[in-house]
This record gives C-alpha cells, sequence and structure tokens, in this order.
C-alpha cells in the first residue's frame, strides 16, 4: 500500500498485555499529532484490533523485522521496509537501541523526529507502566499541551470501541448473561491453583444456573485450561480458544464481567471496559495493572525477591485467595460497587455463592 501525507511509525516488540499498556500513549500521539497516520509494528493480533477501533491506521507485525539485523542480508525485504518509513516523518520505538541499530535504519531514509526508549529504562521517573509509556514521549508532549494526568483524562483512557460481532454470523453461541473466565497466562507462575478456579466456577453456577459460563484461553493456556477442566466433570460451559484476537474481542463484548490473572486477555476485557476481577500474582499491580474504576484488583502477600525465587515458588502465597473473597468481589462489582484494589503493602520483584445482580 502507498503511503501518502504524514505518517508516525511505532514501534513495540511486546506482548499483547504490554501493547495494552501503550494504548494511552498512542493515544497522546494521536492527539498531539491529529494530522498523522499511526503505523504499527508489534503484536500483530493486537495490531488489528487497533486498526478495527480506528486506533492506529495500519498494522504490521513487529517479528517480521528481524532481518534488519543483518544489514545486507534480504535486500528485497529492507528495500521493501525503507521505501515503507522513507515515506514517514517521525518515529517512536519503545524498546533499546544499544548498538544504534534501529537509529541507522529511521537516519537512513531521513527521519529526524524520533525516540527510542524502553519503558523498563531505569531512569524513567514513573511506576506504573502506562505513565512510563507517555514518559518517553515527554520530548514531544513538552511543546503540545497535551495534559499529563493520564489517568483521569477520557480521552485517552476510554475503552476500546470497534463494532460487535454479528451474532448471525458467529461461529459460537452468545448468549447474555455472560461470564468470562481466563484461568491462564503466558507465564505459569502467574496462575492461581486449578482447585482455586474450579471452586469459584462451581459456586458461580451453583448460585446462579442461568448464567452462561465461558472459559477463555489463548495459544499457551492449553495446560491451565486442561487442569480446570478436569476438575469440572459433567457442568455445562462454553470454551472459546485457538480464535483471532480480534474475535475473542467482540466475543468479550458481551461478558457482564471478566475474572483473570495478569494476562493479556485480562487487559484486553479491561481495555473494552468490562468489569473485571483479576488474581495478581507475584508481578506489582501498581505497576502492571489495568487501570480504571471497573477493575478490582485480588493478591495476598509476596515474599519472593527475585526471578529465581519466583521459578522456585511452590505455596505461591500471592495467590492464596479465598473463592469466598473473589465471589464477594464478583457480586461487589456486578451490582455497582465501585472497584479496589486489595493487594497490601510489599517488596517484590517486577518481572511482571449467590450473585444477585445477575438475578
Amino acid at each position: 500500500m502507498l503511503f501518502t501525507g504524514k505518517n508516525l511509525l511505532i514501534f513495540h516488540p511486546g506482548a499483547l498485555g504490554d501493547g495494552l499498556l501503550a494504548l494511552p500513549a498512542l493515544r497522546a500521539l494521536k492527539t498531539t499529532f491529529p494530522g498523522h497516520r499511526l503505523i504499527w509494528f508489534g503484536h500483530k493480533e493486537l495490531g488489528d484490533v487497533f486498526v478495527e477501533a480506528q486506533e492506529v491506521s495500519q498494522s504490521y507485525s513487529f517479528d517480521s523485522l528481524e532481518f534488519l539485523a543483518y544489514r545486507g542480508t534480504n535486500a528485497s525485504y529492507q528495500e521493501k521496509f525503507l521505501s515503507l518509513i522513507s515515506r514517514c516523518d517521525r518515529a517512536i520505538g519503545w524498546l533499546e537501541d544499544t548498538d544504534g541499530l534501529w537509529q541507522s535504519w529511521l537516519e537512513a531514509v531521513g527521519i529526524q523526529n524520533w525516540i527510542l526508549r524502553s519503558p523498563h529504562d531505569t531512569t524513567l521517573v514513573n511506576n506504573h507502566m502506562v505513565d512510563r509509556y507517555v514518559e518517553i514521549l515527554q520530548p514531544w508532549l513538552q511543546t503540545t499541551q497535551v495534559p499529563c494526568d493520564i489517568e483521569s483524562n477520557e480521552n485517552l483512557t476510554g475503552p476500546l470501541v470497534f463494532p460487535k460481532l454479528d451474532s448471525k454470523r458467529a461461529t459460537f453461541s452468545i448468549k447474555e448473561p455472560l461470564i468470562v473466565l481466563h484461568p491462564g497466562s503466558g507465564s505459569l507462575y502467574k496462575c492461581a491453583s486449578p482447585g482455586l478456579w474450579a471452586c469459584i466456577i462451581k459456586d458461580l453456577m451453583r448460585g446462579q444456573p442461568k448464567v452462561k459460563m465461558c472459559l477463555v484461553g489463548g495459544p499457551a493456556d492449553n495446560d491451565s485450561l486442561r487442569n480446570v477442566q478436569r476438575l469440572l466433570a459433567h457442568l455445562e460451559y462454553a470454551i472459546l480458544t485457538e480464535t483471532v484476537l480480534l474475535q475473542a474481542a467482540q466475543y468479550l463484548q458481551y461478558a457482564q464481567i471478566f475474572i483473570g490473572h495478569d494476562s493479556g486477555l485480562s487487559h484486553l476485557a479491561a481495555n473494552l471496559g468490562i468489569p473485571s476481577v483479576l488474581l495478581f500474582g507475584p508481578t506489582d499491580p501498581a505497576k502492571w495493572a489495568p487501570r480504571g474504576t471497573h477493575v478490582t484488583v485480588l493478591r495476598k502477600s509476596c515474599y519472593c525477591s527475585g526471578k529465581a525465587s519466583i521459578a522456585s515458588c511452590t505455596d505461591k502465597q500471592c495467590l492464596s485467595i479465598s473463592p469466598l473473597e473473589v465471589l464477594k468481589r464478583v457480586e461487589g462489582v456486578l451490582c455497582g460497587e465501585k472497584a479496589a484494589v486489595t493487594y497490601p503493602t510489599f517488596e517484590c520483584v517486577d518481572e511482571a455463592f449467590t450473585v444477585s445482580c445477575l438475578s
């Protein structure tokens, strides 16, 4: 496709959840440069969601740029990439460029307005990842009067919006009311026990037998889903797996509540404005949790002091949350109570019943 006019390149090598944490920063860019089209190189399926929601104009996979590390090889791919970026006058890369590779490619086509900086840069001032993504943009935002209070700025933090899935063309049944549960995560250390999830689901079904339950999972969740399913014999519920992210997002829009971990799908549900109850493990919610009054975070004290400690942890004290506590939060969220973050102060590394309102 031939790009004309002003275009702004975005490079984001992170996973699904990381990309969604950058959404307010994308919107800050749109507000700052309203005449630019945003070209996304990142998580490809998330990019497709962003295109559908009109957050960016075009989407490409960041992984497709591997050839850039080997200048002089794959000449045809490099020529196409140079042709694309030569039509851009700005570029933001939320990544490290210690060897100057990315800078050299941008300067090769004359892009002078660029920012290349990782959101994990230890010199950044802010703690929450949303604020860190925006902080990196400050060389551009300082002169454009974009509001800095990101959390209270609805223009930057509002939900993703795109057409719901046409139920007549859907390959799965859509019924309401609907509770969506995601017992998995990209990392097993973030996951509560299958027994806890089975108790939550059984109690929800017992209290509200007419409510539709749906278990969702991504490519890394097969084992987590199977372990929960083994404990749900003879119970009726839906399962949504092996589907593209855009279709999953369209389905999630029908949910009255989402229950999950610190995962990409949890961030997606929260960014869709779905009331969410999230069980956090060793990752710090004050840095990684989705924001919003519709999001409730549950966790216990964490005593792990590094990646090795997290990897060897067997009791998962931080995820020792009772089913009753989860169910109380679910009922409270559905009844319109303000969401709450109920984790205690702690030192931890970052890696990273009856529900009357559904009657």
